[in-house]
């Protein structure tokens, strides 16, 4: 895996800075004859709205892969190119919200089954309001649980000034937003940062919601982390590394659970 991670890492870069064609690969799934066979294998699937095969290719894959190298070398890939070409095939529409739906399911599935494992910091997850894509928020819902924290999942279209209540009932340790497609960025922007100054934790907000308005979240005292789940993580679990570190410094007061 160490040889691998490099090429990941770079790739994930490339994937998330351009658009992929019908036709067009990414440059690694290229170069690894054993994630093209599992991506056009995926798109063949989709293509013939198999639910039963896509079920075999994802059982697959997991038995083998995490979910993060998953989402990266299948999943991100399978999505760009059905988005990319929906409007050049007569069924890729339906194409493109079949696949997004059942993997929403998968997703969710997934999520439902991990969720009573990890005893680590309480993390809240939502998307912003008007916001109702929620494959990007269940993946990383699933990377967080996978570091071994506990993940409190408010789901799609979450009014921004409930999550304060929230977050002082369970006793989070930060909060994670998402918004892929936001018409109006403004009204998002004053909500996050009234929770900011409401709350005492770290406010992370990822998508590409936080690449849009990264400036401006700065700005708020909000941590944008980009539209890169494995490069975002990272930096999640820096930030909540650091907040440790300073509550245990001698001097400072502090409240033991």
């Amino acid at each position: 895996m160490t040889d691998i991670a490099p090429l990941l890492e770079q790739e994930i870069g490339q994937v998330a800075e351009r658009g992929v064609g019908p036709l067009e690969l990414p440059r690694f799934t290229q170069a690894d004859p054993g994630w093209r066979g599992h991506l056009l294998e995926t798109l063949r699937a989709v293509e013939d709205f198999s639910t039963e095969r896509l079920d075999t290719l994802y059982n697959e894959v997991c038995a083998f892969y995490p979910i993060d190298l998953m989402t990266h070398k299948l999943l991100v890939p399978v999505l760009e190119q059905l988005g990319e070409r929906w409007e050049k095939r007569d069924s890729g529409i339906a194409e493109e919200h079949f696949f997004s739906a059942w993997l929403r399911n998968k997703l969710g599935a997934r999520l439902h089954h991990s969720l009573g494992s990890p005893r680590g910091k309480a993390l809240i997850l939502a998307c912003l309001p008007h916001e109702n894509h929620e494959i990007g928020l269940l993946l990383c819902a699933l990377g967080i649980l996978q570091l071994g924290h506990r993940v409190i999942y408010l789901g799609a279209n979450m009014p921004t000034l409930q999550i304060a209540r929230v977050s002082r009932s369970a006793h989070a340790s930060g909060i994670i937003l998402a918004g892929r497609e936001v018409a109006d960025p403004t009204p998002s922007l004053v909500d996050i940062a009234w929770l900011v100054k409401a709350i005492s934790i770290p406010v992370f907000v990822g998508s590409h919601y936080a690449v849009r308005m990264n400036e401006e979240l700065s700005g708020a005292g909000a941590i944008p982390v980009g539209d890169n789940l494995t490069l975002g993580l990272r930096l999640i679990e820096s930030h909540l590394d650091a907040q440790v570190a300073r509550q245990r410094r001698p001097g400072r007061s502090r409240v033991w659970g």
